[in-house]
């Protein structure tokens, strides 16, 4: 049995280890991780490199690392989600999918999949939605569900939501997702780091400033998920604001999250407009013993082209591989010393 689990590892802990342990010890015999990139679901910078990141996973139980991709990794919770489980199923190798949840009972959290995929509750959320608030909000009060309020829930229902093969929930262990249990928290260990040893969008605030200020608000609606006239607000906001923090509060509204902004704001910065609806290919990060063995079985069975490095791509995933090395240049300068271009493609995938 081979178990696929979307993740970014950002960084990694214990939590994650018991999740790959948990599946490992009950019903698999490998995992694949299809990690988010250098730029992460909260509209961040990774701490660590991807590359750094797919090691410390494979030293630590995982098999083979696949990368989602900026522009899906960048996404809400449902296109996150949505993304990754398309990729783990299109190895053609992986049998389910695992994934942590506050709550375990994979029957209440397939009910709430259940009805989030029903065509008239989301109408009712739209209904909702036009008095002003929140799509969280939205659908919270439809739903009538406290299960929601928890970030691991909420990935495990669009996991439900989207796949196709069976799921299993484990049981987060640990502090929560706010808490400040350093070895089960990433938030917390992210806290304590010093911005000196990592990447993050403080370290390059005034590059991100900079090219906000010169782009126009047609450029703004192009970006990804900006719509129903909030390019006007984006571009009044980095007329005004001196600081990220500021740009975030003059945004944000009832209608519009600090969680959406945040990655509107990060896909501007990196030029993301159109979406395609799933990546082109599967990029492999890195592999251990059993990975290796499972790439070989992957490049007879996967339903989209396997790449390794830029030689392996065609006309068709070249493009979309280069936007990718982009990024990386782009998130190079997130580290107090910022880093030259091209580190992508000289970059080799992980062996263990």
């Amino acid at each position: 049995m081979v178990t696929g689990i979307v993740c970014e590892f950002n960084p990694f802990h214990k939590g994650h280890k018991y999740l790959i342990d948990s599946v490992k010890r009950t019903s698999s015999d490998a995992v694949i991780c299809c990690m988010s990139g250098n730029f992460v679901q909260r509209g961040e910078f990774a701490v660590e490199n991807k590359f750094k990141r797919a090691e410390t996973a494979l030293k630590n139980g995982a098999d083979l690392i696949i990368e989602l991709p900026t522009a899906y990794s960048t996404l809400s919770a449902e296109g996150f989600c949505r993304a990754g489980v398309a990729l783990i199923e299109k190895t053609g190798v992986v049998q389910q999918i695992a994934f942590g949840a506050e709550n375990a009972d994979i029957n209440a959290l397939s009910k709430i999949a259940l009805m989030l995929n029903d065509e008239e509750t989301q109408k009712k959320i739209t209904l909702e939605m036009k008095s002003g608030v929140s799509f969280p909000t939205a659908r919270r009060r439809v739903l009538e569900t406290d299960l929601l309020d928890l970030p691991n829930n909420i990935l495990a229902v669009e996991y439900l939501r989207h796949a196709t093969l069976p799921c299993v929930a484990v049981e987060r262990i640990g502090g929560g997702h706010n808490s400040g249990d350093y070895e089960y928290s990433s938030g917390a260990i992210r806290n304590k780091m010093l911005l000196d040893n990592i990447s993050s969008l403080k370290n390059c605030e005034k590059a991100v400033l900079a090219k906000l200020r010169v782009m126009s608000k047609e450029d703004y609606t192009e970006t990804a998920d900006v719509s129903e006239g909030l390019e006007n607000r984006i571009f009044d906001a980095v007329k005004a604001a001196t600081s990220l923090e500021e740009l975030y509060g003059l945004i944000k509204t009832k209608r519009y999250t600090h969680s959406r902004i945040r990655r509107i704001i990060l896909r501007a910065y990196l030029g993301i407009t159109s979406i395609p609806a799933e990546p082109p290919y599967i990029r492999v990060l890195g592999f251990g013993e059993k990975g290796r063995a499972l790439l070989s079985e992957m490049k007879k069975k996967a339903a989209l082209p396997i790449v390794t490095r830029r030689a392996d791509c065609d006309e068709n995933t070249l493009p979309f591989f280069e936007r990718e090395c982009n990024y990386t240049d782009l998130y190079n300068l997130g580290y107090k010393k910022p880093l030259p271009c091209g580190t992508e493609q000289r970059s080799q995938i992980v062996i263990i």
